[in-house]
């Protein structure tokens, strides 16, 4: 009889292609709700947890959860109900569900989020623009080249056609340059800033700017929010064919019932 596989398997085969010493220290990555020894049956995979993530899990008989952002972020003190967190949480212990994220260590590793999202948009990746001591490939943000320059609102109808999930792109005081040179970093990125500049982007995309950021730039680059969720759902894809690869004959999906957050009003004026 075939050994069996277990949640302990699954993380590590996730930590083999990123790390989790490559977390941040405010992160918490890893098997979050589960005993490490219980068998694997499937997985179903999210950028977030939510109640109806859970409830399709059951419906594909997944018995674990991967998601990019982890659901005990901040300190949970009790399990009542009365919370969102809370309520996930008791939903999947029932149902007896693991939860398992890879968050910021899947951000930082070499071939992940940030190279994902440089795929995206045909970018060449040069440089990591917050390198990890001695590893010079693994790190938060990328910065690269793109195939030709590109006027920056012909750069914008392209990277808007790149991320058709956002339905809106917000955007600093236009600067008038060619776009050749492009830094990003997925998720919230504005703390790399500094470190685009530096490093002579002429774009950087990132996401949860806020509005005193968009005066940051002053004319050096075109700072572009592309949104925290939109510009991270690659990870979703690249969980997916993390673990589909190395154990092909388990379901494998990714969620078809999680959805944003965020909802948009656009005006269509006359």
């Amino acid at each position: 009889m075939a050994e069996s596989i277990t949640f302990s398997d699954v993380l590590a085969v996730i930590n083999n292609a990123a790390p989790l010493t490559l977390q941040e220290s405010y992160d918490n990555s890893g098997l979050l709700v589960g005993e490490p020894d219980t068998p694997f049956k499937g997985a179903l995979i999210c950028l977030d947890v939510t109640e109806d993530v859970v409830a399709e899990a059951i419906t594909r008989s997944c018995n674990l959860i991967i998601s990019h952002h982890p659901i005990i972020f901040h300190g949970l003190k009790s399990l009542r109900g009365d919370s969102s967190a809370s309520r996930i949480i008791i939903q999947a212990l029932r149902a007896h569900i693991g939860l398992l994220a890879a968050h910021t260590n899947l951000d930082a590793a070499q071939g992940g989020v940030n190279y994902a999202m440089a795929k995206k948009i045909g970018l060449h990746p040069e440089q990591v623009l917050a390198p990890v001591i001695g590893q010079p490939n693994a790190g938060i943000g990328l910065i690269g080249t793109l195939s030709s320059p590109m006027p920056e609102k012909d750069f914008l109808h392209y990277i808007a056609r790149c991320f058709p999930e956002q339905p809106c792109l917000r955007f600093s005081v236009p600067t008038a340059k060619q776009i050749l040179r492009v830094a990003l970093c997925g998720g919230s990125g504005m703390e790399y800033l500094e470190a685009a500049l530096q490093a002579k982007a002429d774009a950087y995309l990132t996401g949860d700017v806020k509005y005193h950021d968009f005066q940051k730039p002053d004319g050096r680059l075109l700072l572009i929010d592309l949104g925290h969720r939109e510009s991270e759902l690659c990870a979703t894809a690249l969980l997916h064919d993390i673990v589909s690869q190395k154990f092909p004959t388990f379901v494998c999906s990714v969620s078809e019932q999680e959805k944003s957050p965020v909802n948009y009003f656009v005006s269509n004026k006359l």
